[in-house]
């Protein structure tokens, strides 16, 4: 019965931490089930399966109650670990992967196929001549899959946190290797070590710790643009140039070509699908670059280059010019879109970031001034 009783603190205890989350969640999301509402819940129905197994434990002596309860746990169990997957997933695949991947649902196939096994394992179950080898197996196999899942996940924080991602997103994957780290420590101490340690609670710390990360990052993130913010991009500043020694680097400035004949002739929403569209090109290209990019205010973009080759920045701004044309076609819009770009290499231990800001700003409307002037003569 301590036991039972210790469960029901862990409930109440977790409740206090998962329900706020969960408020948060349906108060600014129009999507009832999302991958964190449905983890947060079904990590609450392990937490009371946990109790309600206990309970029948003393009180019942129904085989079948206690297999329906134990499958019910094992399928919230398999349910939560794949949805903790695809919560670190999507926001990964959204901050740096180019284009979306279609074939996502692949990475659900083995938790699926684990759910099936489960079922029928239970079949056999409620047989006293089977029921020590149907738990063992199950037990192996629910705890090959949760790893599984976790080394996936680790394994996709690891990669992202090398390739493909800007100074802002560095921090979400590394972050999130790090839980996944202690996340898997911590199962393999409860499966080994303590036999009544609750499953539970190591998911309620990894969603803590997981929405703590993402209300970090709305923080640092222009939410139109998906890339850096003004106020990150202080602090990148700070942090780079202006503490420290640092070796050169590239500022580009970048702005929308003929932004407000957007906003005026296509309406404002199309104004911001132009900035949204902006920010996935620079976001991407500071991925291949390893460069921090931001918005700094309307259609003005910064991405700061860590090179001190001119040619490299020119390649850099070509293959914005080549991805953003692309996007363009894809989505199907009606204007062209186009950006100006200007840039101003910072010097070894250059301490003057604004004044080479000014710079760049002067370098970029040099350009679109230019641009402007080549298409009046072409109508000419």
């Amino acid at each position: 019965m301590d036991i039972v009783l210790g469960n029901v603190w862990l409930l109440f205890f977790n409740l206090i931490i998962l329900l706020p989350m969960l408020y948060s969640i349906f108060a600014s999301d129009s999507r009832i089930w999302t991958y964190q509402s449905i983890s947060i819940i079904s990590v609450l129905f392990i937490l009371v399966l946990n109790i309600s197994s206990g309970l029948v434990t003393f009180y019942s002596e129904s085989a079948f109650f206690k297999v329906f309860l134990v499958l019910l746990w094992q399928i919230s169990l398999i349910v939560t670990t794949i949805c903790v997957f695809y919560l670190v997933f999507n926001e990964l695949k959204e901050k740096y992967l180019r284009y979306q991947v279609n074939n996502d649902w692949l990475y659900g196939i083995p938790g699926f196929i684990e759910i099936a096994v489960l079922i029928v394992l239970s079949l056999f179950s409620a047989d006293a001549r089977y029921s020590d080898l149907v738990s063992s197996i199950a037990s192996v196999s629910i705890y090959v899959v949760i790893n599984f899942y976790i080394m996936l996940g680790a394994f996709l924080c690891y990669k992202s946190s090398l390739y493909n991602l800007d100074f802002d997103i560095k921090y979400i994957a590394r972050k999130h290797l790090y839980y996944y780290t202690v996340l898997c420590i911590a199962f393999f101490i409860e499966q080994v070590v303590f036999s009544n340690a609750s499953v539970g609670t190591s998911y309620v710390v990894f969603l803590l710790f997981h929405y703590m990360t993402k209300s970090k990052t709305m923080i640092s993130q222009d939410s139109l643009s998906g890339v850096n913010n003004r106020v990150s991009f202080n602090k990148y500043i700070n942090n780079v140039f202006l503490s420290k020694e640092h070796d050169g680097a590239y500022i580009v400035y970048i702005d929308i070509d003929k932004f407000k004949h957007i906003n005026d002739t296509y309406g404002h929403i199309e104004g911001d699908e132009a900035i949204s569209l902006v920010g996935k090109t620079l976001k991407s290209i500071a991925g291949e670059t390893n460069s921090f990019v931001a918005r700094i205010g309307g259609d003005e973009f910064v991405m700061i280059i860590k090179t001190t080759e001119e040619e490299k920045i020119k390649k850099v701004i070509q293959n914005i010019s080549f991805e953003l044309e692309e996007r363009i076609i894809f989505s199907d819009k009606q204007y062209d879109l186009t950006v100006s770009c200007g840039y101003i290499e910072v010097k070894k231990n250059q301490k003057n970031i604004k004044e080479l800001m000014v710079k760049a700003d002067e370098s970029m409307y040099i350009e679109k001034l230019k641009k402007n002037s080549e298409v009046a003569d072409g109508a000419v």
